[in-house]
């Protein structure tokens, strides 16, 4: 009579020498460049530091696909908060992105006077009219 050999199980050095499983990519959205959207915030003329200050927080908060959902007044003033600006420089400041081509708002429709951050937006990087624009 034969017997079959025990199952060999691995030993904690076994584990620490095995290659890890390759983790699939997520496919739903591209991924966003930080490096190079930070450049490019760098980069616009005579942008006002504010403006440049919620760049910075914005790059460091934004998710791996740089698109920021809807968010509310709790969201502005945690913004306000990490960045000690006030609501009016968070406004400004994002419409001055908006206008360097930094972002880009989602066409939803705008109700009264809705906070900036209320609609979803995305950081994008400005196309090379948008930068002859505010060369101007």
């Amino acid at each position: 009579m034969t017997h079959a050999p025990a199952p060999r199980f691995p030993t904690p050095a076994d584990m620490a020498a095995r290659i890890p499983a390759r983790i699939p990519a997520r496919s739903a959205a591209p991924r966003w460049d930080r490096h190079a959207w930070e450049e490019a915030l760098l980069a616009t003329p005579e942008m006002h530091h504010t403006a440049k200050l919620l760049g910075w927080a914005l790059s460091h908060l934004a998710p791996v696909t740089g698109q920021f959902r809807a968010g509310s007044s709790k969201d502005a003033g945690h913004l306000a908060t990490a960045t000690h600006l006030t609501a009016r420089q968070i406004r400004m400041g994002l419409r001055a992105l908006d206008r360097a081509g930094l972002i880009r708002y989602a066409r939803t429709e705008v109700t009264g006077q809705e906070h900036a951050l209320a609609r979803p937006f995305a950081l994008t990087l400005p196309t090379a009219a948008a930068r002859t624009e505010s060369d101007g």
